[in-house]
């Protein structure tokens, strides 16, 4: 490539105040959550259904008028 040969500090995109960039093959990975979250309680599941109902009463509403 054509920037393959010119120094760091020229090449784009260069943050001097950042981390230096990562070596060729190295990926960010997320790292698997050691605890497994638990299942939702009983208020959450309620408020997610209260959002959904609403969402789904604006959809009808906005299509019959």
């Amino acid at each position: 490539m054509v920037d393959d040969n010119k120094p760091a500090e020229v090449r784009a995109n260069h943050d001097p105040h950042g981390a230096p960039p990562l070596a060729d093959g190295d990926r960010v990975r997320r790292a698997a959550p050691s605890v497994p979250t638990p299942p939702p309680t009983t208020r959450q599941k309620a408020v997610a259904i209260l959002i959904v109902v609403i969402v789904v009463a604006a959809i009808v509403i906005g299509a019959l008028r």
